[in-house]
């Protein structure tokens, strides 16, 4: 799956970079399709770590949770549907709607697969992205091609950089 999401991650903070963004919206991206059935469980939660390492931030663990709370208290505050409309313009902007999208979809299938909700939300991403549903579907199949079994511990093991033992 690293193959996939270290890209995709790579690919999105260069394009905040070049459009003047934080790469806040990476952490949008993923706590919209962690919530996307209401809640964020304590396994969903597990995703945290591989945010820091994709992100390679110096964030201590403690920051990076109040960034994802920050998240998600502000989706509570102005809803997912306006969230989302302003993560796929981010996305947009920056020309890099599919790096994003395979970020969500890297997510959601490191959770428990590809859920009715978070496909829901993906697909409002992409629309609201200008980008059609053959393509979502052409890019949920490359997903899936990589997606781990096992569970959100397995899938962490999966997202994140293996680096050689010393």
């Amino acid at each position: 799956m690293h193959q996939i999401i270290g890209p995709a991650i790579e690919d999105l903070c260069a394009a905040f970079e070049r459009g003047g963004y934080n790469p806040t919206p990476v952490i949008d991206i993923g706590v919209l399709i962690a919530s996307a059935d209401g809640t964020v469980d304590a396994r969903e939660r597990v995703l945290l770590d591989v945010f820091q390492a994709l992100l390679e931030t110096k964030l201590t663990p403690e920051v990076l949770d109040a960034v994802v709370s920050a998240s998600l208290e502000v989706i509570e505050v102005a809803g997912a549907e306006a969230r989302t409309r302003l993560v796929a313009a981010i996305l947009h902007d920056c020309d890099a709607v599919e790096p994003g999208l395979r970020v969500a979809l890297a997510i959601a299938f490191a959770s428990e697969g590809l859920s009715d909700p978070e496909r829901r939300v993906i697909d409002r991403i992409a629309n609201a992205a200008g980008v059609s549903r053959a393509r979502v579907d052409e890019l949920v199949e490359e997903v899936r091609q990589h997606a781990p079994e096992g569970g959100p511990e397995y899938a962490r093991a999966t997202l994140v950089p293996q680096l050689p033992e010393p």
